[in-house]
Order: C-alpha cells, then structure tokens, then sequence
C-alpha cells in the first residue's frame, strides 16, 4: 500500500478529521514537507520532533507507521473481508429493525432507544411514556443455511437459526439482575452471508483494515472495522454501493423475522438439549 493510497482510504473512512492513533501523525508528516518546523508540527499532533522525524525520513512510511506485513496476508484479509462483510449486514439488519418499528410499534409510549454505543450484549432498550425501561432488544442476523437439519435435528433448513448457549445465558442473567425482559430479534436470508457482502467492499478498504488489525502500533483495531462498516452503510454513494446495498437492505426487510424470549430460548435449549444441539451428540 502507497502512501498516497493509505491517505485516501483514510479520508474516505474517517473524513478530514477524528483519525485514529498513530494515523494522525500523517497530517504532520505534510507540514513538514510544506516547510513547517518538524518541533511546530510534532507539538500540533501531540508526538516528538523525533518520533516525527523518524517519519519524514523513513523510505517507506506505511511500513515505518504501521510495521511490516503479517505473514499470510492474502488469506487474512480475505478473513477480513468476510468479517467485515458481516457487520454491514449486521448494521444493515438494525437499520431495517428501526423502520419496521417506527412504522409498525413505535410511539411515545413505547420509545426505540439505541444502546449499541455501550458495548455490550443489548442493541436496543425500549422504554415507556415515563421513560421507564420496558425490555431490552438483541438484533441477530444469519445467513447460512443448516443444510442438513431435516436430517440431524428433525427441522427444515428455513426453521432453523443458531443462536449461541452463552447468549442465552448471558440475557437470561441480565434479565434475572434486571427484572427486565430480554428479547432475541432474529432475521436470516439464505446465503446472505459475510463473505458474499463483503465482496463488495473496496480492496483498498479491506487493505487498510487487515495491515491495521495485525499492525502493533495501531489502536482500536475493532473500532477501525466498525468505522468502515459506519461509513460505508451511512454513505454508500461514496462508494458507488448505493445499489447493492439497497437490496441486500429489501432482501433483509421482505425475510421472515423472529421473536424470542430469553426465557424461552433457555427452555426450549433444556429441554431439547441433545435433540438440537447436534455437536452435543
């Protein structure tokens, strides 16, 4: 990856500001080729006229700012790209939930409120008119198919979705703590999955997330990935995806959608424990 291409990926993610560590030191790095004093520009970027420096000479920055690149890249970022492919979905999902609820549910008696900022197991809270909260929401997405269900569990391909044991539990906890109704959101489309929607990812995009995922010296490799995904559904005319994501977005909002208690995801994961749980057998 040139210089000029780690640049331009950056901008299309992120803008003309709010650039991740160490990616702001970039800024300085074109100060001081414009003729500004290494110690005006290291000060503005909050680094040292050394370590900035350092930069200026190196023969190829990329490598100096983020390292060299991890062995096996190639299949890695085609790991990535699946891994991001998976949250435009994810995210393309909850944009979807939204509007079905606006349109559907929502009323001043029974708020949407969007908790994903938080970082934990909850999309969304629902509260009532004296913003009380009401239940809690989890929005779960899947694509690929059981293919052998009617033979493994007894269930049609279309009848089955995984939803993980430590999810359940996990909600189920929360609820028990809370006294406050988890519930389970669940949407498939048959092979819709990370990898096919990943594919229409830019490549410079997936470069610039897998050198820095496996990079030491970048920060918030999660966050980096999640600014992609931010960027890329809120903007996709910057992309040229305005058309493919339209109807990955109408093939998600025509599939059927799923209503799960936490409650009733434990029960029936007791009860038919071995009868489901294939890999249990």
């Amino acid at each position: 990856m040139t210089l000029e291409a780690l640049q331009g990926a950056r901008r299309r993610i992120y803008g003309p500001t709010d650039w991740p560590k160490p990616f702001h030191l970039l800024s300085a790095v074109t100060a001081v080729r414009d003729g500004q004093s290494p110690a005006e520009a290291a000060k503005a970027v909050g680094t040292t006229s050394k370590n900035l420096q350092r930069l200026v000479d190196a023969p190829d920055i990329v490598i100096a700012l983020m390292g060299e690149l991890p062995p096996g890249f190639v299949e890695k970022s085609l790991k990535l790209r699946a891994i991001v492919g998976q949250l435009i979905i994810g995210n393309l999902a909850e944009r979807v939930f939204e509007e079905m609820y606006r349109r559907t549910v929502g009323n001043t008696e029974l708020r949407l409120e969007d908790d994903r900022s938080s970082g934990g197991d909850t999309d969304y809270l629902v509260r009532n008119g004296q913003d009380r909260q009401v239940f809690r929401l989890n929005i779960k997405f899947h694509g690929s198919q059981f293919r052998k269900a009617r033979e493994l569990v007894g269930l049609e391909p279309e009848d089955c979705f995984a939803l993980a044991t430590y999810k359940i539990y996990s909600a189920l906890q929360k609820q028990e703590k809370e006294h406050l109704p988890y519930i389970f959101v669940v949407v498939g489309v048959p092979n819709l999955t990370g990898s096919v929607v990943g594919e229409a990812v830019p490549y410079e995009l997936v470069d610039f997330a897998t050198r820095a995922k496996y990079a030491p010296r970048v920060e918030g490799k999660r966050k980096i990935e999640n600014a992609i995904v931010e960027a890329i559904t809120s903007r996709p005319s910057d992309f040229g995806l305005d058309a493919i994501l339209l109807t990955f977005q109408e093939q998600i909002k025509s599939a059927t959608w799923r209503v799960l208690s936490a409650r009733r995801a434990d029960k029936l994961l007791r009860e038919q424990l071995f009868e489901r749980a294939y890999a249990l057998r």
